[in-house]
């Protein structure tokens, strides 16, 4: 037993032991049985007989509380797979059991899983299951009439497999004949059913015969044509039984929710009429749903293929609880290749396709138009290959090349294009082949252009004007951008329609009219200047050509390029199916551009030359893939294989970082629970909800055992229970019921996250514990793991050390447990600081009358140096003349004496005397660069050059981290690892040339690495990118931000460059009497890492011989400066005292207890109160509070997370040492 946790007992509420927890089992008091003998029968049992036969036992005694619900559960997902078992022969998949615990818990959601996974089979068995077990109403809803007729002779065969005989299945399609359609309706019209089927179409038309009747249960498997139209969202709500009025009245809310954000947004006040209507509404809707909620059917949708659009859709999320997510395209396992085309592109087609084989997919320009690709698919067809053009108003040919009767569909490269976008046939698409490069073509004439065309020229020509208009044109298109997102199918139609007739609009629509023809103007001025058509042909990525008489131009398009060559590699139940994509290069300044964009929005595109892969091999791979997936979907691979797709609940420590980890895997199904807003993807082989702790969940009590730790024959146990943060000053606490800061009863208690935690992990098979890589968050992990142990069947540590898509697909692909020796050094690191913090704490209280006073192992002789520093910086006061010549170049003398004089008197002799250079001397010299950051490097230059407090530039970093941008920032290891070089590579090589790249591992010791950039991408092009929407991040960066990450890439790439050859002088000055040497260096022979970091400034030549002094000033100095919040960072790196991680808390919690202030210049000035706090403590205690003792500590702490000392060892000698203190009186 490691600690005890309050109100964790899954039966009764109380407090449980970790090992009970971890057993899956109550505490002691409900289930008084020895841990040995419980350990024993868990041996012998499986998982549920175990469970059941506890809960049996609790039920013989009478203590059957909590622990019912969760046995129940687990008891009906087991009668379920009995059911599938006896329709299909096989156990239901990971997936469909998570849909099964949600179903059954009356939970709606949107399904995100891949090709496979078998959604219509568990909609069919899941409805069946209901209609015949629970008497429940259930509708499929399909987007085609043959699913329609296919579902339903599906439902009546797993029915008849099911021995249900009883059942009513009903599905209405166009085929039927008129007396059967006759009898369908009627029964629809009256209820006569348990399960009802049809299209989409017929819920939207016929919507008369549906009224009446109201749903258990509806899955949604055309969820794009509900999004559609506003109308058949509120049709959708009505059948799960709520009322018109209560859904126009969550409509409202939506509108409010919307204004309120953009108030807020512009830091206004929120009318008070406004905030009253929302609260009414919100009031309203929440006693409704409190009333209604076991009344209310259960809604389930499948991923949306679009971006679902406009304000209605946002009633899922208030009614329901989730909104409805979208497939990402940039999950892709896809080899890109290119040929360098030298002579006919058609040959070179023929060539290629000859290689690969049917199931291709061939893409033409869009400039080159529908008549080009004709001219390809008869070239092809020429020469053997059966080739056909499909696009909108073709599209037959699809269901040939489905049967095999066609080897390539030939399609336009256009993003909306039906082979682009509309087909998903993962077992025949093979690879796709691009006839040119994909690009966009545009007039520089936008007389006519509809806005997104305006808002791509817009962007390419961003680079071409001045700083200030750049600017105006930035602001309108971001601001266009936002609305465009919110605007709903119908509404971008009544634009576009305003804008080629000069039809009025009004409203919101206007006001983006207005800003749309604001913007046409703009680009119409600026096109019509010849330099910026100078700038736009020399742009490395834009063509510029003239086509009869006509000026356009060219850019590559990557969403293209990516959405088309996705076709070729698709999500399936077992992972990310092989692709193969090649590009026929016609332009090299277009594909040049195309590469370097491809890269921007995704990490792991990697172009190769088609000449130099073994295609053979790869084509082996692909056809095995669409094997697998046609096994698969013929549903003759489940038996062999099970469990394709697992579920996962990932748990990061804060929001931001699970909104960005979700954003890697398209626009994800957000549901909420309780207040916990979790996002779910699907990444292939896992379906994962992911969501956040928000920091720590647990922490000591104070009102028990000593200062919250039970100790009893030298056996010390924690006491945890959750944490409770004040609304109004922002005070942590634990077991108390009202802030003992301000005594506000108005707090958030981790209680609430913990409780929507468990439930979330009742619905996966797995937890995955993704807390940040340090002994912090790996204590933090295993607070979870021993949490939610009794909710979920197996628990994992992942780790990753930056938050890319790359680096945690590695990370759940590489599964740990929890390191206990990290959490043990953690949990005596914890005590050891509650102990020392309270006991002196409580001695300064005493002494001082004051309860808001504290001290710490670390804190006390961090302000002990502050205060040395300052007392001999008062001593060291001195005057100094800065003399200057030639009017710029001044030199500092300190050693002028003044003999009695006023330094005034002094400072017109020098003024009236020359400065005398008797000696230069220069030498050539090889400046190697700095290492990358360490936290402590970081927050010193940081603090330096940004002019802010540590703490703040540690809350930027943690911000640029939690948005992917750059690696973990609490590390004290300068280590590159191979991932980190090729950044640096990929730019270097880029930009500067490969001869000035000089990788450098800097240190090879541990797992830990630098912080650095996570991409090869400058602030610069990282503003570009942002403002582009190309890349996105779920918050919005501030011009510190900006200033941070730009100073981590430029130290970083320049810790990977060629050193510079420098020229130093060094002078021999004299002024007066006195004589001072100056060395610096003077010119860069050889810029190497200078071109992009400068860590030094250049002072100016000088000739021996007689200057005049053109001016003189005098000032008091202090020989000893005081001391700056980076000083003070360095210092407790170099004296081993604090970690990466609370550096930065340390001087903020001195300046929170006024210990300490800032000067105007950012130095170090201790309060009289500091000092009197300090002297006190090193008078009566400092033999527990001394550098040496501190050091000390933390070795200790650093030999348990190494396995040297064990942790109990460990807390015995620091209880001892603390007792001393404890019992030590003031002078005794």
């Amino acid at each position: 037993m490691r600690a005890i946790f309050k109100d964790l007992c899954p039966n009764c509420g109380n407090e449980i032991d970790d090992e009970r927890l971890q057993l899956k089992i109550p505490c002691s008091s409900c289930l008084p049985v020895p841990i040995g003998e419980l350990y024993k029968m868990r041996r012998k049992l499986n998982e549920m007989s175990f469970l059941e036969s506890i809960a049996d036992r609790l039920e013989e005694i009478g203590r059957l509380k909590n622990y019912r619900r969760l046995v129940e559960l687990e008891r009906k997902i087991e009668e379920l797979n009995t059911f599938f078992k006896k329709i299909l022969g096989n156990d239901m998949w990971s997936a469909q059991r998570t849909w099964a615990r949600r179903i059954f818990q009356n939970k709606s959601f949107s399904i995100l899983a891949p090709t496979g996974v078998g959604k219509t089979v568990f909609a069919i068995i899941i409805s069946l299951y209901l209609a015949s077990k629970e008497r429940k109403k259930a509708y499929l809803v399909l987007p085609t009439t043959l699913l329609v007729r296919q579902v339903y002779e599906k439902a009546v065969n797993f029915a008849e497999r099911a021995g249900i005989k009883s059942l009513s299945i009903v599905a209405y399609y166009t085929g039927l004949k008129p007396s059967e359609k006759k009898s369908v309706l009627e029964n629809i019209k009256n209820g006569k059913f348990d399960i009802l089927i049809t299209t989409s179409s017929f819920l939207l038309r016929r919507f008369e015969y549906l009224a009446g009747t109201k749903f258990d249960l509806i899955v949604v498997d055309d969820v794009d044509a509900i999004l559609k139209s506003s109308k058949s969202i509120d049709k959708v709500l009505a059948l799960l039984g709520f009322k018109q009025e209560i859904i126009e009245c969550a409509a409202k809310l939506i509108v409010l929710k919307r204004r309120i954000a953009i108030n807020l947004k512009l830091k206004k006040s929120i009318p008070e009429d406004l905030s009253k209507e929302f609260n009414n509404l919100n009031e309203k809707i929440s006693d409704y749903l409190a009333k209604y909620r076991n009344k209310i059917g259960c809604l389930v949708v499948s991923t949306a293929t679009g971006r679902p659009r406009g304000l209605r859709v946002k009633l899922f999320r208030e009614l329901l609880g989730f909104e409805i997510g979208s497939r990402s395209e940039f999950l892709r396992n896809i080899s890109d290749l290119y040929v360098l085309i030298d002579n006919d592109l058609l040959d070179k087609l023929l060539e290629v396709i000859n290689k690969l084989g049917k199931g291709g997919l061939v893409f033409v320009p869009v400039s080159k138009g529908v008549e080009y690709a004709y001219i390809i698919a008869n070239y092809l067809n020429e020469h053997g290959i059966r080739a056909t053009v499909v696009h909108a108003k073709e599209k037959e040919a699809i269901n040939d090349f489905i049967q095999g009767k066609i080897d390539v569909l030939v399609g336009m490269a256009i993003y909306y294009g039906l082979l682009v976008r509309g087909l998903d046939l993962p077992h025949i698409i093979r690879y796709a082949v691009f006839v040119g490069v994909p690009h966009f073509r545009f007039s520089l004439d936008v007389e006519e252009a509809l806005p997104s065309r305006l808002l791509q020229v817009s962007l390419n020509i961003r680079d071409c004007v001045d700083p200030e208009e750049r600017e105006k044109l930035d602001k309108i298109t971001s601001r266009l951008r936002t609305i465009f997102n919110d605007l709903s199918y119908g509404e971008v139609i009544l634009l576009n329609e305003a804008i080629k007739t000069g039809k009025p609009l009004s409203g919101k629509l206007k006001y983006t009219l207005n800003l749309v023809l604001q913007l046409r103007e703009m680009l119409k001025k600026l096109l019509s200047r010849e330099s910026v058509r100078e700038r736009l042909a020399s742009m490395p990525m834009i063509s510029l050509k003239e086509v009869e008489g006509k000026l356009y131009i060219y850019i590559p398009d990557a969403m293209t390029y990516l959405q088309a060559s996705g076709r070729t590699s698709r999500l399936f139940a077992g992972g990310l199916s092989k692709g193969l994509s090649v590009v026929l290069v016609d332009d090299k300044k277009l594909f040049n551009g195309l590469m370097k964009q491809t890269k921007w929005y995704s990490d792991e595109v990697e172009w190769r030359r088609f000449n130099e892969v073994d295609i053979d091999s790869l084509v082996k791979e692909i056809d095995q893939d669409r094997e697998q997936i046609r096994l698969i979907m013929a549903g003759k691979l489940q038996v062999e294989v099970k469990d394709l797709v697992r579920t996962a609940l990932v748990i990061v420590e804060s929001p931001s970082k699970a909104k960005t980890i979700a954003s890697f895997f398209g626009k994800p199904s957000r549901r909420k629970i309780g207040k916990q807003v979790v996002y779910e993807v699907s990444c292939g082989d896992y379906i994962l909800d992911i969501t956040a702790s928000k920091g720590h969940v647990f922490d000591l009590v104070t009102s028990e055992g000593y200062y919250g730790v039970l100790v009893k024959d030298g056996v010390f146990i924690p006491l945890y229970t959750t944490i409770k943060r004040c609304k109004k000053c922002g005070a942590q606490f634990t077991d108390q019921d009202k802030c003992p800061t301000c005594k506000s009863t108005e707090y958030t208690d981790q209680i609430d996250v913990l409780v929507s935690l468990m439930e979330l992990a009742s619905e996966a098979d797995y937890v995955f514990l993704a807390t940040d890589p340090d002994t912090e968050g790996e204590k933090i992990a295993w607070d979870l793991s021993v949490a939610l142990s009794p909710y979920t069947h197996k628990i994992y540590r992942i780790e990753f050390h930056e938050v890319t898509r790359k680096a945690f697909l590695n990370a759940i692909g590489n599964l740990k447990s929890i390191n206990m020796r990290y959490v043990d050094a953690q949990l005596v690191r914890r005590i050891e600081d509650r102990w020392i913090g309270f006991v002196l704490s409580r001695k300064l209280w005493e002494h001082f009358g004051k309860k808001w006073l504290s001290a710490g192992r670390v804190q006390t002789p961090v302000l002990g140096w502050i205060i040395d520093r300052y007392e001999k910086s008062k001593k060291s006061r001195k005057t100094v003349f800065i003399v200057k010549v030639l009017d710029s170049i001044t030199f500092v003398f300190d050693n002028i004496s003044l003999n009695g004089r006023k330094p005034r008197e002094v400072a017109n002799e020098i003024k009236e005397s020359k400065l005398r250079v008797v000696d230069v001397k220069y030498e050539e010299e090889d400046v190697a660069p700095p290492p990358p950051f360490s936290t402590d490097t970081m927050l010193r230059e940081a603090a330096r050059l940004l002019k802010i407090g540590v703490d703040d530039i540690m809350r930027l970093a943690q911000d640029l981290f939690e948005l992917g941008l750059i690696t973990y920032h609490r590390t004290d290891s300068i280590r590159v690892s191979s991932a980190g070089q090729r950044v640096a590579a990929n730019y270097i090589e880029e930009v500067f040339g490969k001869e000035l790249l000089v990788p450098r591992e800097w240190s090879s010791e541990g797992a830990h690495e630098c912080i650095r950039p996570t991409r090869p991408v400058d602030s610069e092009k990282l503003r570009n990118l942002l403002s582009q929407g190309i890349l996105v991040v779920t918050k919005p960066l501030t011009r510190y931000h900006f200033m941070l990450y730009d100073l981590i890439f430029r130290r970083f790439i320049a810790s990977q460059m060629a050193k510079a050859k420098v020229l130093r002088q060094t002078l021999k000055v004299e002024v007066l009497n006195a004589r001072k040497e100056y060395s610096g260096y003077v010119e860069v022979l050889d810029p190497g890492f200078t071109l992009i970091y400068k860590p030094f400034g250049l002072m100016k030549r000088l000739e021996t011989g007689e200057y005049d002094v053109t001016d003189v000033e005098y000032k008091r100095v202090v020989s000893i400066p005081l001391y700056s919040q980076a000083d003070i960072i360095q210092l407790m790196k170099e004296k081993e005292i604090g970690r990466p991680s609370t550096y930065a808390k340390i001087v903020r919690t001195l300046f929170d207890r006024h210990y300490i202030l800032s000067s105007k210049r950012g130095k170090l000035i201790p309060t009289k109160l500091g000092i009197m706090v300090y002297d006190f403590l090193e008078k009566n205690y400092k033999e527990f509070i001394s550098e040496e003792r501190t050091r000390i500590v933390e070795k200790t702490m650093d030999e348990i997370a190494e396995g040297k000392t064990d942790y109990r060892k460990a807390l015995i000698e620091f209880y001892e040492e603390i007792r001393k203190i404890d019992e030590k009186t003031v002078g005794g």
